[in-house]
């Protein structure tokens, strides 16, 4: 008599189940394969892809001069990681965007340039204290002053200030007076928060526009993995500890990030 569970061929027409563990248990971000670390000489800048090279658009000419210039070097977004977040803002079309650690404003370029190729006349909301940038690891440059004008500046030649609206100060205090403005607007369907990446100032940002997130929204964190960005964890305690730390419910993925994994972190609000 022919087996119902098996075609005319062998094959069997039902494929059967895992054996699917009773427990399972993450294993550490450095211990998964792909996983990946520095090879070879740390570099001393960013490398703008030659295939994003187009004068004619102002935004891309903008990004690219900033690129080269050694101050952006490591803190801002590598242009492989901006591609993305340019790609994920893209796609999803906010209406209202918040970033918080404006820094020198590459990725207020990459964002905004995303809002403004929808269409839809979406705003980005960017929270920083436009304070002096000193000397660091890797960075040789420094700007004292005059950081909040020179973000103005390069937005405008980007022909993208019109899309961005600037609150310096302290960011969660600027956020929380905003919080009725921005509720108003529609609440928030997209932060990007890269300000500051202790413990504290990264729970008091994620704290600040939580309530005010609608549902479906996403946030983004950059510096994700401390054992590649300097030992930065606050975004590592945020992710880890997401559903504790939030009133809402989230799920979460984390990027790797080329050619250092500084990682990234994307949580949607889902209840």
């Amino acid at each position: 008599m022919p087996n119902p569970m098996v075609s005319p061929d062998g094959r069997p027409w039902v494929i059967p189940a895992p054996d699917v563990p009773a427990i399972k248990r993450p294993i550490p971000n450095p211990a998964l394969r792909h996983y990946p670390k520095l090879v070879g000489e740390h570099p001393r800048r960013w490398k703008f892809p030659s295939y994003l090279v187009n004068e004619s658009t102002p935004w891309l000419r903008s990004l690219r001069e900033m690129y080269e210039m050694p101050i952006v070097f490591p803190a801002s977004l590598s242009p492989e990681a901006g591609l993305m977040l340019h790609g994920l803002v893209r796609n999803m079309r906010p209406r209202v965007a918040v970033e918080v650690g404006t820094f020198l404003s590459v990725s207020t370029h990459w964002i905004a340039s995303a809002l403004k190729e929808s269409g839809d006349g979406a705003l980005l909301h960017c929270f920083d204290d436009f304070g002096p940038i000193h000397k660091g690891p890797w960075r040789d440059a420094e700007m004292l002053s005059g950081r909040e004008e020179w973000v103005k500046n390069r937005l405008d030649r980007a022909e993208l200030l019109d899309r961005c609206r600037f609150y310096p100060g302290n960011s969660p205090l600027r956020l929380l007076e905003q919080r009725d403005a921005l509720r108003a607007a529609g609440g928030v369907d997209f932060a990007f928060i890269d300000g500051d990446h202790g413990v504290y100032g990264a729970v008091q940002d994620f704290w600040a526009v939580e309530p005010i997130l609608n549902t479906g929204a996403y946030v983004v964190f950059h510096d994700t993995f401390p054992d590649q960005c300097g030992g930065h964890n606050g975004p590592r305690e945020i992710l880890d500890r997401i559903n504790e730390i939030g009133t809402g419910l989230y799920e979460k993925l984390e990027l790797y990030l080329s050619p250092l994994n500084y990682g990234m972190g994307v949580l949607r609000r889902i209840g």
